[in-house]
């Protein structure tokens, strides 16, 4: 018998598949080629900026990449100087994300974690409900919006303040939208992917396939934009 992922006695099943999966994507990213990562970022932008929900948004919850992360900072940049009041998030003590605006690139600061967050006053975990579009880091997303993080759960407590009809977008590399991500109950899922040969992906409703099939494993089956 399949148990549907998020049921509570599979939940450490679901934990490891996570963990497995996690450490292919991170393994993957760190063989790309920094050219590669520096490449993606800029089609990636594009993307999001020439995305109509996106050009329409007054305010935008961003982050700003680290590591093998896709590039993000010329599109905060980029969001910031054609007027969009940016926020992005400041990791707090407890693991919750508070978020401020973003004021140019001198206006950050060094953070934990080896992260780069704003300087200015902090708006409070709930400013990100009042954003009209967010952008979401992510390892890997699957056409039901199930999203795979690094582990750490802030960003599922932020996106749980965000309504309805927030465009939710994951930033990704093109093999990072996968058949199957393994999911909890708390996992909040995203509504759209960009990536940077296939651009912006809508994906289902509400987050959720017709159908919810069992959770076997994470497969990196790249799927067609």
């Amino acid at each position: 018998m399949f148990l549907a992922a998020g049921t509570v006695s599979d939940v450490p099943g679901v934990q490891l598949r996570k963990a497995e999966l996690r450490a292919q994507i991170l393994a993957r990213r760190s063989a790309r080629p920094a050219d590669q990562r520096t490449a993606a970022g800029r089609l990636i932008r594009d993307a999001v900026l020439a995305a109509p929900q996106v050009q329409m948004a007054g305010t935008v919850a961003a982050y700003y990449s680290i590591g093998t992360e896709p590039d993000t900072r010329g599109l905060v940049f980029a969001l910031w100087k054609r007027g969009s009041y940016v926020l992005l998030p400041v990791l707090r003590p407890d693991g919750d994300l508070d978020w401020a605006s973003y004021e140019g690139p001198d206006s950050l600061v060094p953070g934990p974690r080896g992260l780069l967050q704003p300087g200015e006053p902090p708006r409070g975990v709930d400013a990100v409900a009042r954003a009209d579009a967010v952008l979401v880091p992510a390892l890997a997303v699957d056409p039901a919006g199930r999203r795979l993080g690094r582990g750490g759960g802030s960003y599922d407590r932020a996106l749980a303040r965000i309504g309805p009809l927030v465009p939710l977008i994951a930033l990704i590399y093109d093999d990072e939208l996968v058949e199957q991500v393994p999911a909890e109950d708390h996992d909040v899922p995203v509504r759209a992917t960009a990536r940077p040969r296939a651009g912006i992906t809508v994906l289902a409703p509400g987050g959720r396939p017709p159908r919810d099939p069992p959770i076997l494993g994470g497969n990196l089956s790249p799927q067609t934009p």
